[in-house]
């Protein structure tokens, strides 16, 4: 049975023809005489102009659903169509034909070849297809690296470049044959949050001005949310759940860290909010920088804030008793669970001056 989550019911948008399709598509792998089936009935239309992120617990089927979406790895039933073209039964040339032509991929490992410059690397692709003289190479690599904020970095090395200009670098390289598909394998995962806004900057840029292109991006951080028309969730190989894109979403998951400004400002939200209520019933819960893991799966991999969407507060034996929010970076589920934020003691007694 196809996966549900990821049926047409759910994704279809349009009667537009999509940039990329799976259907049906089951993967397994075989070790010895045990068989692991690496992907469920895999259903997914991606149609031009989409942004979408797929977001999974390592082991959960997101590499193998890339490989057999680039043609990588062949499926053992269904079918994968690139623009309408059906790919299982390509030959190596054919499958070769196809990455350069019409999928450009972002590796998380970067991929750059040391020994070129920066504008070395974005015109190689372009000398393997042979599509462009070479002024009109020139041309491009200069826009793209340009496009990326690499302008003044054209005749550097790898070796001499920063890990986020790195990655900025493999996403030109990605654009450079202008692929109808861009795939991103975890776009910032070997860089800081820094780098890793200017990343998000650049997908949102190349969406905007190539309405007729589409961008999938497999990866780990919820903040790449935020930037989607949707995000699938994938689990043991199937489609488990869709979230809907929202004009905030990631907002609360930026960052690990939480500030004094941070607390004040949720605990008047809290206090403003006309859905504050008076629920709590016990004494005893849990300090916010005690919560250390996941109450789904245990993780500690977790990101955790003060929440403010449907906030309540109140206040018992002088702490301030409220909800915190939990992002699990392991099985991808958001979870709400009421914390003591704050000792009123204690804050009247640091903002005097006494320790």
């Amino acid at each position: 049975m196809a996966n549900e989550i990821g049926s047409t019911s759910i994704l279809d948008a349009d009667e537009k023809i999509p940039i990329a399709q799976l259907s049906g598509v089951y993967k397994i792998f075989k070790q010895k005489k045990i068989e692991v089936m690496a992907l469920r009935g895999i259903d997914l239309k991606i149609y031009p102009g989409e942004l979408v992120v797929i977001m999974g617990p390592s082991g959960s089927g997101k590499t193998t659903l890339l490989n057999c979406l680039c043609g990588i790895e062949r499926p053992n039933a269904g079918s994968v169509k690139i623009k309408g073209m059906e790919i299982t039964k390509l030959r190596d040339e054919g499958i070769q034909k196809l990455l350069q032509e019409e999928i450009g991929i972002v590796f998380q490992s970067f991929n750059l070849i040391p020994s070129l410059t920066a504008a070395g690397n974005v015109e190689l692709p372009m000398i393997v297809l042979g599509h462009l003289s070479k002024k009109d190479r020139r041309t491009r690599v200069e826009d793209l690296l340009t496009k990326v904020g690499l302008d003044h970095r054209l005749h550097h090395r790898p070796a001499t470049l920063s890990g986020g200009e790195k990655q900025r670098l493999s996403i030109a390289m990605a654009f450079a044959n202008d692929p109808a598909l861009i795939i991103a394998d975890e776009p910032t995962a070997n860089v800081d949050s820094v780098s890793a806004e200017s990343i998000m900057a650049v997908f949102k840029e190349f969406m905007a001005s190539n309405p007729n292109k589409a961008l999938l991006i497999v990866t780990h951080d919820p903040a790449l949310r935020k930037i989607a028309d949707y995000t699938l969730v994938i689990r043991d190989g199937q489609f488990v759940r869709k979230i809907e894109s929202k004009a905030d979403k990631g907002s609360r998951f930026d960052s690990e860290s939480y500030n004094e400004d941070d607390f004040i400002t949720d605990i008047d939200m809290a206090r403003m909010d006309e859905k504050t209520t008076r629920i709590i019933q016990q004494k005893n819960y849990p300090y916010f920088k005690d919560v250390k893991i996941c109450p789904n799966c245990h993780s500690m991999n977790i990101l955790k804030k003060m929440d403010v969407s449907e906030p309540f507060c109140q206040i018992i034996d002088a702490k301030i008793i409220q909800r915190a929010s939990i992002f699990c970076k392991e099985c991808n589920e958001l979870s709400f669970v009421t914390i003591t934020a704050h000792d009123l003691n204690k804050v009247k007694i640091e903002r005097m001056g006494f320790d």
